[in-house]
């Protein structure tokens, strides 16, 4: 074959793998990227699932997956990473015929929040790299990080001083007639709950068990104004991790329920608002619904998400919980007045210059009246 001849092969075939690479290129080649699990919490390492199929005989000696995420997730392997306003990654892979491969990235969960990855951008060469193909394939995935739970030891006094005004409550409004079991009779019980038939059966003093009149529960209102400002964020954070850990704790001893915030929800751009819950198996919906919550400045007054109990004595008013970085005593005096005749419980956030981590003090249970003293 003379040189001419070589030289028209040569770009015969060139011709050929660009009309193919042209036609082809696209066909059978899939991406999907998926979070291996649906949640995890602060700090947690979890990890993301990279998936390249090449289904077709073509082979791609290069293709460049690229895609992004809220920069609250960090990659451990730093290599193809870029970190700024979102977590940007990029992977090179080389796909021979009916090839897939599958690569595991492993990422720390640094901040708490709701991640979604809607599309990934695809980058193709041909044979002999002389072209290049850009697409892109819709994803669909998505990942929450929950708040990190405070140390039981750090919640204890809120947490105490809220169960032992519920309890108290609780046992002035015992319900006579509402029979919830029986238990093995201790002194001091009133005469008029033995069971006398039951401890003619068993042998043992039996006293009946009456559900309370007093419906328990507690509506948590979360205060998140201000964003931007590295201490503003940072006390932010407590108190959702602070306002998280109480509902858990309360969900946990069988109380109801509600949370609210100025806080902005992810999903729809409305402030955060979850309706009465109750029992352990709503932790992880509500835990959901503090890492959906988003600060930000300019925000509704917080005051204004708790509904009005001004005028009400009501026993079955809800007890009131604020967590706030805001020290000032008007706004204090603002959500007791909104409380009405209900009481409360202030907690909040501050940073000690002293202290690795932020520390956070508690007011003492008030009602409106206390308060205007």
């Amino acid at each position: 074959m003379t040189a001419l001849g070589i030289l028209l092969l040569l770009a015969a075939l060139y011709v050929l793998q660009v009309v193919l690479y042209d036609r082809l290129w696209g066909k059978g080649l899939e991406v999907k990227t998926s979070f291996q699990e649906e949640y995890a919490t602060e700090d947690d390492t979890a990890a993301l699932t990279e998936v390249v199929v090449n289904d077709k005989f073509l082979p791609l000696p290069v293709v460049e997956i690229d895609f992004h995420m809220g920069k609250g997730l960090r990659f451990t392997d730093e290599a193809n990473t870029a970190v700024s306003d979102y977590t940007y990654r990029r992977d090179v892979f080389a796909l021979g015929p009916r090839q897939k491969i599958t690569r595991t990235l492993e990422f720390r969960c640094a901040r708490r929040g709701y991640y979604r990855i809607d599309q990934a951008g695809l980058d193709v060469r041909s044979l002999l790299l002389t072209k290049k193909y850009v697409g892109s394939t819709p994803q669909a995935t998505d990942f929450y990080v929950l708040p990190r739970l405070v140390s039981t030891q750090r919640i204890q006094i809120p947490f105490s001083q809220i169960m032992g005004n519920l309890t108290s409550r609780k046992k002035v409004y015992d319900d006579p007639f509402a029979f919830a079991g029986l238990r093995g009779y201790v002194r001091g019980d009133p005469m008029k709950y033995i069971n006398w038939k039951a401890t003619a059966k068993t042998g043992q003093l039996l006293v009946n068990l009456h559900e309370s009149t007093l419906s328990q529960k507690v509506a948590v209102v979360l205060d998140l104004e201000g964003l931007g400002v590295q201490q503003a964020d940072l006390l932010n954070e407590e108190a959702v991790r602070i306002a998280c850990t109480l509902c858990v704790r309360l969900l946990e001893a069988g109380i109801k329920v509600s949370a609210y915030s100025n806080g902005l929800d992810v999903h729809s751009g409305q402030p955060m608002a979850l309706p009465e819950v109750s029992g352990p198996g709503s932790v992880l919906a509500l835990r959901k619904a503090f890492a959906c919550a988003q600060a930000a400045n300019g925000l509704e007054p917080i005051e204004s998400f708790f509904p009005s109990g001004e005028g009400q004595r009501d026993e079955n008013s809800l007890l009131c919980v604020l967590v706030t970085r805001d020290q000032r005593e008007s706004l204090a005096r603002a959500f007791a007045q909104r409380a009405g005749q209900r009481e409360w419980l202030q907690i909040i956030p501050y940073r000690d210059e002293y202290e690795e981590m932020p520390q956070f003090g508690t007011c003492l249970l008030y009602t409106s009246d206390a308060a205007d003293d």
